[in-house]
C-alpha cells in the first residue's frame, strides 16, 4: 500500500495541535507519549521538506545567477 503524500502544511498544521495538547498537561501519559512520539515524527519530515525545498531554491537561484552572468557576458 502507497503511503499518501501529506502537505508540509498539514504536517505542520497536525504538529502545532500536538504542541497544544500536551502544553495543556491534561492528557493521560501513555496519550501524552504517543502524541510526543507522533511530534517527533512530523517534526523530522518537516524539516526534511524544508530542507528539500531549500536545495530547490538553490538550484534554480544558481541556474538563474549563471544565466545571468551569461547574458552579461554577451552585452
Amino acid at each position: 500500500m502507497a503511503k499518501e503524500k501529506v502537505s508540509f502544511e498539514k504536517r505542520l498544521e497536525r504538529l502545532k495541535g500536538i504542541v497544544e495538547a500536551l502544553e495543556r498537561g491534561e492528557l493521560p501519559l501513555e496519550e501524552s507519549l504517543a502524541l510526543y512520539k507522533e511530534g517527533l515524527a512530523l517534526a523530522g519530515e518537516c524539516g526534511r521538506q524544508l530542507e528539500s525545498a531549500k536545495n530547490e531554491v538553490k538550484v534554480a537561484q544558481d541556474g538563474l545567477l549563471k544565466e545571468f552572468a551569461a547574458l552579461e557576458l554577451l552585452a
